[in-house]
């Protein structure tokens, strides 16, 4: 069973689910418009342009707001660009996410960059420009010794450290689940949030076509010990910990 932690849903204040990319927020984006229709709000970067998202007048929303309706904010809030959730939305404290394996992560990224490119789309771009797997053209292999950090905590809350992510993660997080059993996270969270549950199946997937090297993902844990401790974190606090399954599941 998925516990959902103790804080408690209220449609009075905005809800923010943040984007973490490559996990699963295509699709949780339409679980959301079925959820909040019209009060589904985005926060995304025009990456081919290099356009900052828009800024949203909760005050003006909530002022039309029929009492029974939330408000929702689902987009990438991104620390390192000034667009992250402290950045525009200070003080919020309905957060949720998706969150996946880390590693697994950071090889969907170059997958997903490397797709964009072939098919035009603007995840190819990065600012503005071409992005870095693009314009280096980029083995898997050369994109996990060059870029060894994960982003993950470039789109959570700012300034999580060792010390200080359980609390954080427990004191601003409604839910957060794992996109390796995504089904259940948009169960557990239509419990939340008195939703109704929605089937969900995968949008936006980068196929996996190219082997992935051996000793990489252990590299990886070494230089990311606080990602890989937030997500066990997440597992144990909000999920099960279960493992076999991500390889199963490439979905962005």
């Amino acid at each position: 069973m998925i516990e959902t932690g103790m804080k408690t849903y209220s449609r009075e204040k905005p809800l923010i689910s943040m984007h973490v990319p490559k996990c699963a927020g295509s699709s949780m984006r339409q679980v959301l418009r079925r959820w909040f229709k019209g009060n589904l709000l985005l926060h995304y970067q025009d990456e081919s342009q290099n356009r900052a998202p828009e800024r949203h007048s909760l005050a003006r929303r909530f002022m039309m707001l029929r009492r029974r309706t939330g408000i929702c904010i689902h987009g990438h809030f991104d620390n390192m660009r000034g667009t992250g959730v402290d950045d525009y939305y200070p003080g919020m404290d309905q957060l949720i996410a998706i969150l996946r394996d880390p590693f697994d992560l950071h090889v969907s990224t170059y997958f997903y960059v490397k797709r964009e490119s072939r098919n035009g789309g603007r995840g190819a771009f990065l600012d503005g420009m071409a992005h870095p797997i693009v314009k280096n053209r980029w083995t898997l292999e050369e994109y996990l010794d060059t870029i060894r950090k994960s982003f993950l905590c470039r789109f959570l809350p700012p300034g999580l450290s060792p010390g200080n992510y359980r609390r954080v993660l427990e004191e601003r997080f409604l839910y957060i689940g794992m996109m390796e059993r995504f089904q259940r996270s948009v169960d557990a969270l239509a419990r939340q949030l008195d939703m109704p549950s929605v089937y969900v199946h995968s949008e936006n997937v980068s196929p996996w076509d190219e082997p992935v090297p051996a000793g990489t993902r252990e590299e990886f844990i070494r230089h990311n010990l606080l990602e890989m401790g937030i997500y066990q974190y997440v597992q144990e606090r909000w999920g099960e910990t279960e493992t076999g399954q991500a390889a199963a599941l490439r979905q962005d």
